[in-house]
């Protein structure tokens, strides 16, 4: 390896993981469509019951482009990235400590690299900060807060948003599939990493309480 590459790459965790690519894509894959499904219910509900409409909701300018206040858009946009949270953070939190619903049918988990309890924390800066904010097209609900900025700003940063977040998406995934550790980005800003449901480490698990009882002399 040139020195200058390796002294560029020292950041990159070279540690094996278990997971293979393919069935880490196919817990993307899941969780996208599940997620984006589950994340866009309240604009689709909403889209429905302003407009009268029987056609498919597009996205959030359609309520003013059709007439309607502009408010029913900042509405449907924060009522989705509510259950967005729901999806990647409450579900991993509390439902199925560590996995999605993704990572759960695939047999996989979240997991601190450093062994430590899986906490709110660190699921906030992975999924909302890395995975919806950084690897924005990794997400349909990155695309609602991007309209919505583009909304509230009255400039078009959608556009110019989803080029850096589509970089920033493609790099991550070259890294998963090329690096021994298949750690994406944001897995390395939330230092975690992705691993098998049957490996020994301990994801927001209870804690047994220590045992009050003190053994009786002789016993």
């Amino acid at each position: 390896m040139h020195p200058l590459w390796k002294r560029l790459t020292s950041w990159i965790d070279r540690k094996p993981s278990k997971v293979k690519f393919i069935t880490r894509f196919a817990a993307y894959a899941i969780d996208w469509a599940i997620g984006g499904i589950f994340t866009g219910l309240p604009a689709v509900f909403i889209y429905a019951g302003v407009t009268k409409r029987s056609d498919m909701f597009s996205n959030l300018y359609v309520f003013p482009s059709l007439g309607f206040p502009v408010y029913w858009s900042y509405i449907a946009g924060i009522l989705c990235i509510f259950f967005s949270f729901v999806y990647y953070i409450y579900i991993p939190y509390k439902k199925y400590p560590g996995q999605t619903l993704g990572k759960r049918f695939m047999k996989l988990k979240i997991a601190r690299v450093d062994g430590k309890d899986l906490d709110l924390k660190t699921l906030v800066i992975r999924q909302f900060v890395g995975l919806i904010l950084l690897e924005g097209v990794s997400t349909v609900v990155a695309t609602y807060i991007r309209q919505l900025l583009t909304l509230l700003t009255g400039i078009y940063l959608e556009y110019y948003i989803t080029a850096v977040c589509s970089v920033i998406t493609v790099v991550s995934a070259v890294i998963v599939f090329n690096t021994p550790s298949a750690r994406s980005i944001h897995d390395y800003i939330a230092r975690t990493t992705v691993i098998l449901e049957s490996d020994n480490i301990i994801v927001n698990a209870p804690k047994k309480k220590a045992n009050k009882k003190k053994k009786r002399k002789g016993a």
